[in-house]
């Protein structure tokens, strides 16, 4: 089927509100709201913080032509992806008190998750977007089953969204989805 303006249109829709900075800082404040509605103030901030820190450097990036596009698409835009979203993950989990931190498992789960798609980067770039949002699927049940199955009945349409941008193979879209489904596994049995 080949690709209209519209579909593409709503591809990118798709791909903006299920966009991975957007899936997991929704879930990060329905956590902070569930499971320790004192922080949800600070887990506001810390997002804010966050999103403007990484906007600032991906709008640099675009700007300055280092990335095509500002999902850094490419694989060798990537690496340097991994490094900023973990030097931000760590220092939001410093800012929500570390160990201590009622959601820290959490926050920890999403750095492995990251770990691993940037060390499986040096031979498949796995959809980012694939796996924050079936992460968040699996990691909202515990906390509101309905947000939980929404996010899944989403994982296909963000995939076909993926592929009709051609931003990923249907490879690199399933694997993202199976990484964002198992970190969210293991977040639940620890």
């Amino acid at each position: 089927m080949p690709s209209t303006p519209i579909t593409m249109t709503a591809a990118r829709g798709v791909s903006i509100v299920l966009h991975p900075f957007v899936v997991l800082a929704a879930l990060a404040l329905l956590a902070a709201w569930r499971v320790d509605p004192v922080s949800l103030t600070r887990t506001a901030l810390g997002i804010g913080v966050a999103i403007a820190i990484v906007s600032v450097f991906i709008w640099q990036r675009r700007r300055g032509g280092h990335w095509e596009t500002v999902d850094a698409s490419r694989r060798q835009e990537r690496p340097l992806l991994y490094a900023l979203a973990l030097l931000v993950a760590g220092a939001y989990w410093l800012w929500m008190g570390g160990r201590a931190s009622a959601t820290s498992n959490g926050v920890l789960a999403a750095v492995a998750m990251l770990c691993v798609a940037g060390i499986a980067n040096r031979r498949i770039k796995l959809s980012l977007h694939m796996a924050s949002l079936a992460f968040a699927s699996v990691a909202a049940w515990a906390l509101w089953p309905a947000a939980a199955l929404a996010a899944l009945v989403a994982l296909p349409l963000l995939g076909w969204a993926r592929l009709r941008m051609a931003r990923h193979t249907l490879v690199e879209v399933l694997g993202g989805a199976t990484l964002g489904l198992l970190a969210g596994m293991v977040l639940l049995a620890v």
